[in-house]
């Protein structure tokens, strides 16, 4: 009789626990994933930081803490807890003793540019007996920004010292006293209407307003990212991409004003990236921003249908406009559009990455303007650290 009571008592015992457990399991229980950059360089390394955290008494003996997010980020491996297919699956389970908060930091690779996010996960809730599992979904929000990094290869970075040179030679002395550029050290050359007061009593040194060039000479960057072939080149069109991060960086760091432009659709909005020519401090993150979140897994539309009349009208500063084409795209109608520019007299250049020892097609009339820049195969496309 004894045994049978023992035996009824623990039945109830683990219905109540069942049902106690099921009621308050995840009463002031949280758990976050969150990105530790906001923004990191290709070929980088990040952590993403997993939390949880159980502010009560109960315990929770086992608790899954499932989510997924791309494979382009490649997550250090030692216990066997995750799964590559299309994305990455990981599936981390621990102990959550009372009042415990449980921080794991996982360390990954980035090793494609890219806009990345974790929008969810899930938990899974062991109860005390390990007789029943729990189910809950929750919300995640935590973005990373991966930039694409700036070419490396000689013929590119020849080519992009050479246009340097040309825009820099060409671009006017004048200042644009109600154009802002920056502060420096101050010159006997200087007057006194020059001195930036605020400035020199933070520093206790005469500091001294830049203004920028009233001619000065802006570059602008179309990009385009239609592939014509039978075979998609995806490589080609990263290596495209890495290059005009690359001639932005180095046009920005000359004070340049640089505008971008692409057929390549944002993955947050499905518009074409753009932006406006700009110089300021801040511009290089929105070009990197620009360049990262274009998605190729979506087939760019006509770069000549979207963007022939932006090309063409240059407008009263067609002298003032340096414009630079990266397009391993060799098509007709693109071609077409650059003799159209070149007939315009406008300045130019097109910058054609493909493949090493690939023979390109280039109208006679484009030769002079086209540089071709070779992307050999199992060679990084970006310098390491």
């Amino acid at each position: 009789m004894v045994v049978i009571w023992v035996i009824l008592g623990a039945l109830v015992l683990a219905l109540l626990q069942e049902k106690l457990f099921a009621r308050y399991w995840d009463k002031n229980l949280s758990v976050s994933l969150k990105f530790m950059e906001e923004s990191v360089m290709q070929g980088d390394t990040c952590v993403l930081c997993e939390q949880v955290e159980n502010a009560k008494l109960l315990p929770i003996p086992a608790l899954k803490v499932k989510f997924q997010v791309s494979r382009q980020l490649q997550f250090e491996e030692a216990d066997g807890s995750s799964s590559v297919t299309d994305q990455y699956y990981r599936n981390d389970v621990l102990s959550v003793r009372p009042y415990m908060r449980h921080v794991r930091k996982l360390p990954f690779l980035c090793k494609k540019r890219g806009y990345y996010t974790i929008n969810g996960l899930d938990l899974v809730a062991g109860n005390l007996l390990l007789s029943g599992e729990l189910p809950k979904s929750c919300p995640s929000d935590t973005q990373l920004y991966v930039y694409p990094r700036p070419f490396a290869g000689m013929e590119f970075e020849q080519a992009i010292q050479k246009l340097n040179g040309e825009i820099l030679s060409r671009r006017h002395v004048l200042e644009d006293p109600f154009e802002y550029r920056g502060i420096r050290e101050y010159s006997f050359r200087d007057t006194m209407r020059d001195i930036n007061w605020k400035a020199t009593a933070k520093t206790g040194e005469l500091k001294v307003n830049m203004k920028n060039y009233t001619s000065q000479k802006a570059v602008r960057l179309f990009l385009n990212l239609e592939d014509g072939t039978i075979w998609r080149q995806e490589a080609l069109l990263e290596a495209a991409i890495s290059m005009a991060a690359g001639a932005a960086q180095t046009f920005l760091s000359q004070g340049i004003r640089t505008a971008l432009s692409t057929n390549g659709p944002d993955i947050l909005t499905g518009e074409l990236v753009r932006l406006e020519a700009a110089s300021g401090a801040g511009h290089m993150e929105s070009v990197n921003r620009g360049l990262a979140r274009i998605d190729l897994a979506k087939s760019a539309p006509s770069f000549v249908r979207n963007l022939r009349d932006e090309v063409l009208e240059t407008g009263d500063s067609a002298g003032k406009l340096f414009t630079i084409f990266f397009s391993p795209d060799t098509q007709d109608d693109f071609q077409e559009l650059l003799d159209t520019c070149a007939q315009k007299k406008m300045d130019f250049a097109w910058i054609c990455p493909v493949k090493e020892r690939e023979e390109v097609k280039v109208r006679p009339a484009l030769e002079r303007y086209v540089s071709i820049v070779p992307v050999r195969e199992g060679e990084t496309l970006w310098k390491a650290g």
